[in-house]
Parts: structure tokens; C-alpha cells; sequence
């Protein structure tokens, strides 16, 4: 069952002003205009602090405490004109922050806010001389970084290729995927552009490449296999969905859900099932305006709706994953919503990225738990005090059985 610290967390913008919200899971009123905020920020949450990634032009990340949104805990710099795009945590005390205007992947402890140090990425930019690194993603004791390589002298558009930087956490060093070309490659993408958002199930990254934007069918969904640091390539093509992709879910390794922009940029929100042939089904109730990012958490779809000039009644709107009827919304975010975070207490037992707190996480926490290597993957240091130890699996028992 859900934790009464259960909630969605939402930033809200109208490219002027920005504002906070959150929703308990259940409810169909958002608590809104909790806290002023940068008008172009994303939002994450680790261990029950929430993270605001304020973007360029305010360079820094907000941190929260997910029981009371509108009294900020720190908020510390990511270097002035860096952009920051997205943070991961590997302890309370360890964070790595991506940063598009940055040839560096800054570490920093999220704790304090200081600089622990960077992660050179210049190898991988384009003649712009950036890299352009938009998402991360953990796995194992390796960190992906997902870079664009888009020309900002060409009004961002596409390069020769985009790519999946492999950083090895235990050194902090870059790893070369490919034994045969000489120098340090990184995971090249069939697609260009990874744009709309990615979700990592398992040891299988899904991308959302947009390609070119003046293109409808050059993008799609890519998979990354994390465990060969090598790509499937697109799954689901932007041909076969009908227009260029953007934001991401996954339910499961098989199905999903797609926001699909088409010619006049009208938002449908499409289900796919990567384990049939069957055309994605186009999803009722939607106002058609734009759609920048969703979350799934027990059976819902939460959908950030922007509405139209036609329809302004933008907010969450929250979908049956199963039949895909409309449950609730648009429920009013004050501003219109833009990203989403679940701050979901049992997830941290969930080892496998699942949803599911099962024997399966039981038996992956005791082969951590038995190790006599000394090092141990973060994910299982539940309580964030940088052991593994008996207080961890006491957290980890507490969950054991939920579904969401």
C-alpha cells in the first residue's frame, strides 16, 4: 500500500514564473504554488528530499524536503552558464550532475553542495566543442551519460550521431566499449537527439529520440542493453507512431507509453507493446497541447498536460495503465505543469527497477549483502549512511511485497 509521504511532485512554468505542486497518490487536488522556482527547471527526488535542477540561467539545484516543499533545505551552485540537465545519486553524500553548457560531469555532495570533483566528456563533442549531456541513468556500478551532440551553431540541430558515455563509479574514469577502434568510445545510438526522456528497466536503458524536429520519421524508441554496453537500436520507429517522440513510460520491458507530437505539433499520447506487432493505440483525453513528461506509479499514469490556446485547462491528468480510461483531470497544477518526480518511499527497495519489492530484490540485497569484495553497489545502502549493514535490510524488509 502507499506510504502517506507517497506523492507526484510537479514543477509548474509559463516560461516566465515558475511554481512547485504535488498530489498525494489517490487524490484529484494538487497543493499548488508551493514555491517559487526557475521557469525552465526539472525535478528528482532522492531517499525523500526532492531535487529542483534549475536550468540555464540559474545554474543551481534546489533541495526540498518532500514532507514540506516550501521551505528549502540548501540550494547550491552547478557553475554559473553550465545548464544543468539531470543529477543521480549514488549516496546521501555523492551525487554526479549532468550539464549541457559543460565539456564536465560535475560530482558533487548533495549533502553540502560542494564540488567533489568532474568527469572530463570532451572526447565526445561534437565541433561545437560540447558534448551536450542531457540524462543519467545508474546501473551497477556504472554510470551512463546521455549526450545529444547537437550543433549549437546550427540551431541545435543534429550531428553525425548521438551517444551513451560508460562511467566506471568506482574510478570515476571513462570506459572504452569498443576494444578495436582506438581511443575511448562510448554506446553509439542508431537514432539521433534523445530529447524527450529515458527509463531504465532492468539492465535495459528506452530512449525517446527525437531525431531532427523538422523530420516525423527519423527518431524513435532505442534500447540500450546495459549489461553488453551496446545498443538494440529502435524498437519502435517514429514512422510506425506517426510523428516525431517525446515523452517516455514504461510499465514493463514490453509496454509502454509515448508522447507523439505530429505536423501541426498536436500532442496524442500513444500505448505500444514492443512484444507484438500491433499498432500503438491512440490514448482518449488528452487536450492535444503540449506533453513534456509522465510517471507510473500503482496501475496510474500521471501525464503532465500543458492544454491548448483552444483548451487552457492545463494539469495532471492520471490514466488507468491497464485499460487506459481516464481516472482524473486535468487537475489544476497553478501554472501549467512541465516535469514530474514520484516520491515513492518503497522504491528504494526496489533493486531491479521493477516496481516490485519481491524475491527477486531479496535475493539481489543477500548477494550484496554476502559480498566479501568491499565494494557494493550504492543502490542497496538504503539508509544512506554509505554501509551496507543490517539497519539496510531492515529497511528493505519493511517493504517487501509492495506493488506499484
Amino acid at each position: 500500500s502507499a506510504s502517506a509521504a507517497d506523492r507526484v511532485v510537479v514543477t509548474t512554468s509559463d516560461f516566465s514564473s515558475g511554481s512547485l505542486a504535488s498530489l498525494d497518490l489517490g487524490a484529484d487536488q494538487a497543493t499548488v504554488n508551493i514555491l517559487n522556482i526557475h521557469s525552465d527547471a526539472d525535478v528528482r527526488t532522492y531517499q525523500g528530499d526532492v531535487y529542483v535542477v534549475n536550468r540555464e540561467g540559474q545554474d543551481n539545484i534546489l533541495v526540498l524536503d518532500s514532507a514540506d516543499l516550501s521551505t528549502p533545505l540548501r540550494q547550491f551552485s552547478v557553475g554559473n552558464g553550465t545548464n544543468p540537465h539531470d543529477i543521480v545519486f549514488t549516496t546521501a553524500t555523492r551525487a554526479y550532475v549532468s550539464r549541457r553548457a559543460s565539456t564536465h560531469l560535475l560530482i558533487v555532495n548533495p549533502a553540502t553542495g560542494d564540488s567533489l570533483g568532474s568527469v572530463d566528456l570532451s572526447f565526445s563533442a561534437d565541433e561545437d566543442g560540447l558534448p551536450e549531456m542531457k540524462f543519467l541513468t545508474q546501473y551497477e556500478n556504472r554510470l551512463y551519460v546521455t549526450c545529444q551532440r547537437l550543433d549549437r551553431n546550427a540551431f541545435s540541430a543534429p550531428t553525425d550521431r548521438s551517444e551513451v558515455v560508460v562511467i566506471d563509479l568506482e574510478t570515476d574514469t571513462v570506459l572504452d566499449v569498443d576494444n578495436v577502434m582506438d581511443g575511448v568510445q562510448a554506446i553509439v545510438l542508431q537514432a539521433k537527439n534523445p530529447f524527450g526522456g529515458q527509463v531504465r528497466i532492468a539492465d535495459r536503458l528506452f530512449i525517446s529520440c527525437v531525431g531532427d524536429f523538422n523530420d516525423l520519421t527519423d527518431g524513435g524508441i532505442e534500447v540500450v542493453n546495459l549489461k553488453s554496453n551496446t545498443t538494440e537500436g529502435i524498437q519502435l520507429s517514429e514512422g510506425e507512431l506517426g510523428g516525431n517522440v517525446g515523452a517516455l513510460a514504461m510499465v514493463s520491458q514490453e509496454v509502454g507509453f509515448v508522447v507523439v507530437s505530429d505536423a501541426s505539433f498536436a500532442n496524442a499520447l500513444k500505448m505500444f507493446n514492443l512484444a507484438t506487432d500491433g499498432l500503438p493505440a491512440t490514448i482518449s483525453g488528452v487536450s492535444g497541447g503540449y506533453i513534456v513528461s509522465m510517471g507510473i506509479v500503482s496501475d496510474r499514469l500521471y501525464v503532465s498536460d500543458q492544454g491548448t490556446f483552444g483548451d487552457s485547462n492545463a494539469g495532471l491528468l492520471v490514466f488507468d495503465i491497464t485499460d487506459h480510461t481516464l481516472l482524473s483531470g486535468p487537475i489544476s497544477t497553478g501554472l501549467p505543469p512541465t516535469h514530474i518526480t514520484l516520491v515513492i518511499e518503497a522504491w528504494q527497495s526496489d533493486f531491479n527497477g521493477d516496481r516490485v519489492v519481491d524475491f527477486s530484490d531479496f535475493i539481489l540485497f543477500a548477494r550484496a549483502f554476502g559480498s566479501n569484495s568491499g565494494s557494493f553497489d550504492p543502490i542497496f545502502d538504503i539508509d544512506g549512511n554509505g554501509k551496507l549493514e543490517f539497519g539496510d535490510f531492515v529497511e528493505f524488509v519493511k517493504f517487501y511485497g509492495y506493488r506499484g
